[in-house]
């Protein structure tokens, strides 16, 4: 276990002009490390950018003698932890508005004068990876995430399948084809 060795507080001595000089010190060695964390040369340009305007405006808290080029490899680090965690929130967040559509959008197949008999019969004239979705999703009654679970598919790939399903079965019906 690593021993922590006090902190000492900040130096309130320390000026822009230092940390003007241990940005340019350490920059290039930022510009790597941001690189290999992003894996893009724009983003790994902007985690340098970002990392060096939080470091400015922390610098106070910086404590002189220590390994700047630690605490600025610390501080991007972090940053760029903290994006991919917001990217990750994002995107969830963005499956579960689309999930939310999708339910929204759930056509009602209620047609007059159609018996179950006729309607399960359209469904049973659906190509099979349409139809396992219709009878996953009104048969079993399970949820959009369960189906998904269940098939290996995608949320969006649940929804996209049982909207063709819907539209092929009220042409069917409408029709009068079963």
């Amino acid at each position: 276990m690593r021993k922590l060795r006090p902190r000492s507080a900040p130096d309130p001595a320390l000026n822009v002009g230092e940390f003007g000089e241990i940005a340019r010190q350490h920059q290039a060695h930022l510009h790597v490390v941001a690189l290999r964390l992003a894996g893009d040369r724009d983003v790994a340009k902007d985690l340098v950018q970002e990392t060096l305007a939080r470091a400015l405006f922390h610098f106070t808290e910086y404590i002189q003698g220590t390994n700047a080029r630690a605490w600025l490899v610390t501080i991007l680090t972090r940053l760029h932890l903290d994006q991919r965690k917001h990217e990750k929130v994002v995107t969830k967040a963005g499956q579960q508005i689309v999930t939310m559509e999708l339910v929204e959008r759930d056509i009602d197949l209620t047609i007059p004068n159609i018996s179950d008999a006729m309607l399960w019969r359209a469904v049973d004239s659906l190509e099979p990876r349409l139809r396992q979705i219709v009878e996953l999703r009104y048969a079993q009654q399970l949820s959009y995430k369960e189906i998904a679970a269940r098939l290996g598919l995608t949320v969006g790939t649940v929804g996209t399948r049982l909207m063709r399903a819907h539209e092929q079965l009220k042409r069917s019906l409408q029709a009068g084809e079963t």
